[in-house]
């Protein structure tokens, strides 16, 4: 039984080194990797993590569309992209809603947070998400996370606790 626990990793580990198997493009989460949700009338609805610095024409070819667009543009965080390969505007451009977003490791945008959205965030209840939504309707909108620090009951360390699931979008 000891022998062969001890032989199975070594034929792992030599196995693998022979594989023909690769890892498909874009199934990596690159470090500050762009998170996109493509919306596919054709071939279906996926989440993509592409590195920075990819554009929609060289997306386009892996969610398995032929066609190209004029005005290639840069992708950027928590893109949402409606491909109708049919249609004269073939793609379409909006964001990924915040609980899609908070769901996937992304941070919510403070600016665009619902009371609901606020919520789910671990260390923000019912009324201190009034509180923020309060603050942000006084100020217009949030320049910085830090700001937060103006709602009664959020200092410091309670801010540490949640901001690491926030951004203020520029």
């Amino acid at each position: 039984m000891f022998l062969i626990l001890t032989i199975i990793p070594l034929i792992i580990f030599f196995a693998d080194s022979f594989s023909l198997f690769k890892i498909p493009v874009l199934a990596n989460q690159y470090k500050n990797s762009i998170m996109l949700n493509i919306h596919d009338k054709k071939n279906g609805d996926g989440v993509f993590f592409t590195p920075p610095g990819m554009t929609a024409n060289q997306l386009l070819p892996v969610t398995g569309n032929d066609f190209r667009i004029d005005k290639d543009f840069l992708l950027e965080n928590g893109m949402k992209l409606i491909i109708d390969s049919q249609a004269k505007n073939k793609i379409a451009l909006s964001t990924i809603d915040n609980s899609s977003r908070f769901a996937l490791g992304a941070p919510v945008d403070l600016n665009l947070a619902t009371k609901d959205d606020l919520i789910i965030i671990p260390g923000i209840g019912e009324k201190t998400a009034e509180k923020i939504l309060a603050l942000r309707g006084k100020k217009g909108r949030f320049k910085n996370i830090e700001e937060l620090m103006e709602v009664k009951g959020i200092k410091r360390k309670k801010l540490a606790k949640f901001k690491q699931y926030l951004a203020v979008k520029k």
